[in-house]
């Protein structure tokens, strides 16, 4: 399992995960900048917010990969990657479904679910826009291809009444 340290720079008011630069901001400004990008007319924020949240997490976890993990099986990268993404507070994902070629990701906890909830109440489409980003960045590392190589479908979440969120992966 992958070591993971969070340090605090306050001459720089800055946070690393294991030296690389993390932002940690809470669910009002979370949810409020999503509940903005759903808003922006004629052109797909939320798709260029996935993109964008999975080249970051494809580069940052093929350097954290690199230093420390490089010969690890990708059963055990897809692990720590859930290590990582249930470290920085975001909720559990389970990757066991998973393959080279796709699968489903589960996700029984989610950051985004409560934060939309505690923020906004109820609606009736899925909120886990970051965390599909996330697993197209983290399979892209894992399974050494390009992120945009995946595409992942949020085809069931706990804001819609699931017992968990459910993430379709296949390749493009």
């Amino acid at each position: 399992m992958i070591d993971l340290s969070l340090t605090f720079e306050p001459e720089n008011n800055l946070f690393r995960l294991n030296g690389v630069l993390v932002s940690l901001h809470c669910h009002y400004f979370n949810c409020g900048l999503l509940k903005a990008l759903e808003e922006i007319p004629y052109i797909d924020a939320i798709k260029i917010y996935r993109e964008e949240v999975a080249g970051q997490f494809y580069l940052n976890f093929k350097k954290l990969v690199s230093r420390s993990r490089k010969n690890a099986p990708p059963e055990d990268l897809l692990k720590d990657a859930a290590e990582i993404y249930r470290f920085l507070g975001y909720g559990r994902l389970d990757f066991q479904e998973i393959t080279q070629r796709g699968g489903v990701v589960l996700s029984d906890s989610s950051y985004f679910v409560v934060g939309w909830l505690a923020r906004y109440g109820r609606r009736s489409s899925p909120v886990c826009h970051f965390t599909s980003g996330f697993i197209a960045g983290i399979m892209a590392a894992v399974y050494d291809t390009e992120p945009d190589h995946y595409e992942v479908k949020e085809t069931g979440c706990m804001m819609l009444g699931a017992d968990a969120c459910r993430f379709e992966v296949s390749e493009r």
